[in-house]
């Protein structure tokens, strides 16, 4: 089993909106945790409460558009299982793509060596890739 630590050092997981609505919102995720992200208020990262969409005026129009719809409102969920190990579960019917392929359930196991891109629905993309610190960092 792998430790959660490599050179003293602790592995965790950057999610970061890079286009879409979600663009420049970011979550860090430590060993064990699960994001679910999509268009529901209640998931750990939603296009719902973005910066983006709240800074626009035409909010209820966007909304009920068709690139907004095309996130579900709990599209894909990523664990962070150990730092060897991220499970990304697709959990849309309007699909989940990880570098340009669709997928249901991956494990990615070399996010200490590259950077990654999820792509959500018809706009939104996001960047996965893993960092390591000092514990309190």
């Amino acid at each position: 089993m792998s430790s959660p630590r490599s050179n003293g050092k602790v592995a965790r997981v950057v999610v970061c909106g890079i286009k879409g609505f979600l663009e420049g919102e970011e979550r860090i995720l430590e060993i064990g945790d699960v994001l679910v992200i999509g268009r529901s208020r209640r998931v750990g990262l939603s296009t719902r409460v973005s910066a983006r969409l709240r800074e626009r005026d035409d909010r209820a129009e966007v909304v009920r558009s068709n690139p907004f719809c095309s996130v579900s409102r709990q599209h894909v969920r990523i664990h962070f299982r150990d730092e060897d190990l991220v499970e990304i579960t697709d959990l849309s019917a309007n699909g989940t793509f990880l570098d340009g392929d669709r997928i249901d359930t991956v494990a990615v196991t070399d996010l200490h060596e590259r950077r990654r891109i999820l792509s959500l629905g018809s706009q939104e993309r996001l960047f996965l890739e893993m960092i390591r610190g000092d514990e309190n960092s």
